[in-house]
């Protein structure tokens, strides 16, 4: 059991590897862009499970874990969010592979501002449950800046990949909230729960991802430019 965080984080870096095999989705052009990206979405989300951690929010079971922590996180949390991120990207490019057409893009944009009226609801109802307010704050964040501010228009191809994505996400953390591995205090939650996960852990997952994507597609379109 104390290797079993550990193995659930490097597991889902199995289906990159598959999907490569399989399809080839990585390259020179869109390697160095996914991992800078998923980096990025792991530092940024990874800080704020540190911070929601210290503050007593989120709790882990360090018998569970190999003992190396990083501003009081396990070391197994950073790799979860890099897998998870960097995994995504190549579902997302597999998709896109195998299926490109676009053609529901066109209601990617009522679907996000759905997202951020459900989002801003939360917010307001929830309130002061933490880990609800600090999960759809981020999630309004950055539906927002991509949908708004940004100029890529991805988030048909995003929301396809996150659905697939989510079978994978319920099963690690089910098997993690399950064991007590990770802990999060009923009264900093909305009491929503998805398999016996809290629904608050899906949407988190869904900003750390558009984050990965959007990003992704940033760098690789910079360095076209190149």
């Amino acid at each position: 059991m104390k290797f079993l965080f550990l193995a659930l984080s490097l597991a889902f870096l199995l289906k990159p590897l598959g999907l490569q095999v399989v399809k080839k989705i990585f390259n020179n052009a869109n390697l160095k862009p996914a991992l800078g990206a998923s980096l990025i979405a792991t530092i940024l989300f990874s800080a704020t499970a540190a911070i929601l951690s210290m503050i007593g929010v989120v709790l882990f079971d360090v018998n569970r874990t190999v003992g190396v922590l990083i501003n009081e996180l396990p070391i197994e949390q950073y790799l979860l969010n890099f897998s998870l991120s960097f995994g995504g990207i190549a579902v997302y490019l597999y998709l896109n592979e195998v299926f490109p057409k676009n053609d529901l893009q066109k209601y990617s944009l009522a679907l996000s501002n759905l997202l951020i009226g459900l989002s801003i609801a939360f917010l307001f109802f929830a309130y002061p449950k933490w880990f609800t307010m600090v999960t759809f704050a981020m999630l309004v964040l950055a539906l927002l800046l991509i949908e708004y501010v940004g100029k890529i228009r991805l988030m048909y191809w995003a929301y396809r990949a996150f659905v697939v994505m989510l079978i994978p996400l319920l099963v690690i953390y089910g098997i993690l909230f399950n064991n007590g591995t990770i802990k999060i205090a009923t009264n900093q939650l909305s009491g929503m729960y998805l398999f016996k996960t809290p629904i608050e852990q899906c949407f988190m997952f869904l900003a750390m991802f558009l984050v990965s994507v959007y990003m992704f597609e940033f760098f690789k379109a910079g360095a076209a430019k190149r």
